[in-house]
């Protein structure tokens, strides 16, 4: 039997395209960290499908699903002018003209998902099969969101089993299929409430117990497992926009190797073997310059053991024949106390329009507004590395991911056999002060359930945090503080479901 909500909800099956719809897209925005009000997305969602099952028209689905789209990505991602203005060193000019446009952008390209599922699912429904519509509709946002979590155009941002990140118990389902069993489930509920029918609802919070209690089990059957490994993280919360003039860089080099061997830890029950310096902590090229080498060398055998080392940010170049500049990279080294560099990773997964311009020379040819091109034509393009991330440390073989490499599900699992732990370097100082700190750190928490590996992640100013293979928190360092502390490197989980299916 029909509620008398849903006979309410009929009698007005032309949904309204405007201010509504917009709040409602930006209610799903609360489901995501730092909010983690995941009921609060479900029904956004929920509002999402019955505005699709009920349009008059396909255009009006497409409409419904555009506005919706625009309200969550705008409120989601609102922080990327201020990225700009950071990354320009105080520019409005560029947070204007290239920030603004970078919102709009992604958030009709993040629209585009929702347009594309609800516009085929409506056409199916319209056939007759609103059972298939609704099983199409989940599977086609899903099948979207693996796509866009595929370089070296993908942005997997904002998946929909994102919004159970800030949840313990919810997100450990991440360990049977990844964030797209999440995103699944997730999408499943919300087509449930949306049909306000008592079965429908029962099998919607059925379904959430289920993962409320398949979480509760797997968290009271695996507690946090310490180890003999200790690893230091240095937060070193250097923000200057000089950090790479050749004039400053040594001297703020040296503030960062004070940050990391002077002073008192945070934790004192061991002396630790490997430190981790967050991206780019080091501005030379550490492979050519062997004086700034030895001198970080010296320091490190002063406090470590001889055994010691240090993992860091760092940048690299190489030849270029028949090009004016050679090939930069984005670099992650591990170097031993004696300053020998025992591996090297180059950043795989760069940022679009931040690291590298796609398409430059067509971009370029284009009648942009100054500032854009001004944009374009100021940047040297990083090159996407090609080295293994697996890097030899004291504390164990370590997954290198730089910055938003930790976003990628896939990425990281296919790569995660025979890492110890995964060391996610980061500067997350273009976001201070937004919700993008929280949503970033969120996403890679979920890439610990998944791989059952501890996450070591350290920003140079933003979020650093330690997680063991479960997703728990095992430390947390203050923002805005330049500090290290000392960690017990947590025991490795045993494999998740969704690592031994795509690792085999």
């Amino acid at each position: 039997m029909r509620s008398a909500l849903h006979a309410w909800l009929l009698r007005r099956a032309e949904p309204p395209l405007g201010l509504g719809v917009l709040a409602l897209g930006a209610l799903m925005t609360l489901g995501y960290a730092p909010f983690g009000l995941w009921p609060l997305a479900l029904l956004s969602l929920a509002g999402l499908w019955w505005l699709t099952r009920h349009a008059a028209h396909t255009r009006q689905a497409a409409g419904a699903a555009l506005v919706w789209g625009l309200g969550h990505h705008i409120t989601a991602l609102y922080w990327l002018p201020w990225a700009f203005f950071k990354d320009s060193g105080g520019s409005w000019l560029a947070a204007i003209g290239g920030g603004v446009p970078a919102v709009l952008g992604l958030a009709v390209f993040g629209s585009l998902t929702y347009i594309l599922a609800g516009v085929l699912a409506y056409k199916i429904g319209q056939r007759g099969h609103w059972i298939v519509a609704r099983v199409v509709w989940v599977l086609a946002i899903l099948g979207i969101e693996f796509v866009k979590g595929l370089h070296p155009m993908g942005f997997p941002w904002l998946p929909v089993g994102a919004i159970f990140a800030d949840s313990l118990t919810m997100m450990q389902t991440a360990a049977l299929g990844g964030v797209w069993l999440l995103s699944g489930l997730g999408l499943t509920v919300a087509v449930m409430l949306a049909n306000v029918q008592r079965r429908c609802l029962s099998a919607a919070f059925v379904l959430l117990a289920l993962m409320a209690a398949y979480g509760t089990w797997r968290l009271q059957s695996a507690p946090t497992q310490p180890s003999d490994t200790w690893v230091r993280v240095v937060q070193p919360n250097i923000q200057s926009a000089h950090k790479w003039d050749a004039q400053a860089r040594w001297m703020f080099l040296q503030d960062t190797l004070r940050t990391a061997l002077d002073g008192e830890a945070g934790v004192a029950e061991a002396v630790p073997e490997t430190v981790i310096m967050p991206e780019t902590a080091v501005a030379f090229y550490l492979d050519e310059e062997d004086d700034v080498r030895l001198a970080i060398a010296s320091r490190l055998a002063a406090t470590l053991p001889p055994e010691g080392g240090l993992i860091t940010g760092s940048v690299r170049r190489a030849a270029n024949p028949g090009q004016p500049l050679p090939k930069f990279y984005n670099s992650f080294v591990a170097m031993d106390t004696r300053g020998v560099l025992r591996g090297v990773y180059d950043k795989q997964l760069l940022v679009p329009f931040g690291e590298y311009i796609p398409l430059r020379g067509w971009l370029e040819a284009l009648p942009l507004p100054l500032t854009l091109r001004t944009f374009s034509q100021s940047r040297i393009d990083f090159t996407h590395g090609e080295r293994s991330p697996l890097l030899p440390t004291p504390a164990g073989m370590a997954l290198g991911l730089i910055c938003y490499e930790g976003i990628f599900p896939y990425h990281v699992l296919r790569h995660a056999e025979g890492a110890r732990y995964l060391a996610n370097i980061t500067n997350d100082g273009w976001f201070t002060g937004t919700i993008a700190l929280y949503q970033h750190a969120a996403l890679a928490r979920l890439r610990a359930v998944e791989t059952g590996l501890p996450l070591v992640r350290v920003a140079n100013t933003g979020l650093t945090l330690v997680y063991d293979g479960m997703g728990r928190e095992v430390l947390r360092l203050p923002i805005n503080t330049a500090m290290h502390a000392d960690v017990n490197l947590p025991a490795v989980t045993a494999a998740p479901l969704v690592r031994r299916w795509l690792t085999r």
